[in-house]
């Protein structure tokens, strides 16, 4: 198992604010068939929400790659944190709630037919 230190401010900047630059340090890492890394976040000032919330699906979230984050500031984490509490639910949980099979109609004349008998009382 191949291990390394990623300076994440020299791979993106101090300021870190593009989705499509945490999907870029991804690629980076597997292309370099890298499955464990430590991230070093001590020389980043900045960073968006929206940053945040693709490092956590691809790096904290997704298991592919073994990803250990160093030097996170508090407002950093405090940032990380709130991306991950509200992260949506798998949309596998919502269907298992559902208790309705899918109603399948030939004709609109079956589906009004349908809707009349409904009782909304």
């Amino acid at each position: 198992m191949k291990s390394n230190i990623i300076d994440i401010a020299t791979f993106i900047g101090r300021d870190l604010k593009s989705r499509i630059a945490v999907r870029n340090l991804y690629d980076i890492i597997l292309n370099q068939n890298m499955t464990s890394v430590k991230i070093d976040f001590r020389n980043v000032s900045f960073a968006t929400r929206s940053f945040m919330d693709e490092f956590y699906n691809l790096f904290i979230a997704n298991t592919s790659v073994d990803a250990e984050l160093i030097n996170l500031s508090p407002e950093l984490n405090t940032m990380l944190n709130a991306v991950k509490f509200t992260q949506r639910k798998p949309i596998e949980s919502s269907k298992k709630n559902s208790s309705h099979a899918d109603m399948k109609f030939s004709s609109i004349s079956q589906v009004n037919k349908y809707l009349e008998e409904l009782s909304f009382s």
